[in-house]
C-alpha cells in the first residue's frame, strides 16, 4: 500500500517537473502596443504597415512548381502515387505468396 503511494507520488512529482511555469506575471503580458508608434528600418524609411493583395507583385509567393503547367505536373503526381501505393501492393504480393 505504502509502496504504490509512494510510487503514485513519484510519477506525479515527476510529470510535473515537465509543466512549463511561467516567467513573467501575466499582467505584464497583457500589455497593448500603442497604435502610433512608426517602425523606421536601418534606411530611414517607414516600414509598410502591411502585404496586401494589392501591394503584392504577381510572383511573390510563387514557387517553380506553381510556375508549371498542369502536363508539366502530371508526371510528379503519378509518382507520388505510385510512390505511396507501391508499398502496400508490394506487402499483399508477399502475403498471398506466403499462403
Amino acid at each position: 500500500m505504502i509502496r504504490s503511494l509512494l510510487s503514485i507520488l513519484a510519477i506525479i512529482a515527476m510529470a510535473s517537473a515537465f509543466t512549463p511555469q511561467p516567467t513573467t506575471p501575466l499582467t505584464t503580458l497583457r500589455t497593448t502596443p500603442s497604435s502610433t508608434t512608426q517602425i523606421y528600418q536601418i534606411g530611414g524609411e517607414p516600414e509598410r504597415q502591411a502585404l496586401t493583395r494589392d501591394t503584392e507583385p504577381d510572383d511573390f509567393f510563387v514557387t517553380n512548381t506553381d510556375k508549371m503547367s498542369d502536363g508539366e505536373k502530371l508526371p510528379i503526381a503519378i509518382m507520388g502515387l505510385v510512390g505511396i501505393s507501391l508499398p502496400f501492393v508490394a506487402g499483399l504480393i508477399a502475403l498471398y505468396a506466403a499462403k
